[in-house]
């Protein structure tokens, strides 16, 4: 069965590019070896994660993720299952709203989410749309 946890946060100011160049590459790489989809955004000391993959690798990442002290207020947005992942790997750099795959994939997890989440869609695609012009 595959799970999708979406959240915000807010990033520890202490960290500099060069520590947010490390962490993106290396979430980048270990979740695209873990099978793990979705994306990673940072913006104006802010991020915004989607991650989809196989529940129980989710659940236990995103336990990680909430203990990690390079953020804090985080905001889980969902957490449900998935059929289908709207990703097709994992993107976390600084430019990734630049590849259109990357924005097209974006975008198809906002009109998935128009369709199985309306309730939250607004909110959602307003925190997603700030994050893709702000970037």
């Amino acid at each position: 069965m595959w799970q999708t946890i979406s959240y915000v946060s807010t990033a520890d100011s202490s960290l500099t590019n060069e520590d947010m160049e490390e962490l993106f590459e290396f979430v980048k790489v270990k979740n695209n070896e873990l099978k793990i989809t979705g994306i990673l955004m940072h913006s104006e000391g802010n991020f915004f994660q989607v991650l989809e993959g196989k529940k129980a690798l989710i659940i236990d990442l995103f336990d990680k993720i909430s203990q990690d002290s390079r953020h804090y207020n985080i905001i889980k947005i969902f957490d449900r299952a998935i059929v289908n992942p709207c990703f097709s790997k994992y993107h976390s750099n600084f430019k990734v709203l630049g590849e259109s795959n990357s924005h097209d994939e974006l975008q198809n997890f906002l009109n998935e989410e128009k369709s199985y989440n309306p309730d939250n869609y607004k909110s959602i695609s307003y925190m997603a749309n700030k994050f893709m012009k702000l970037s």
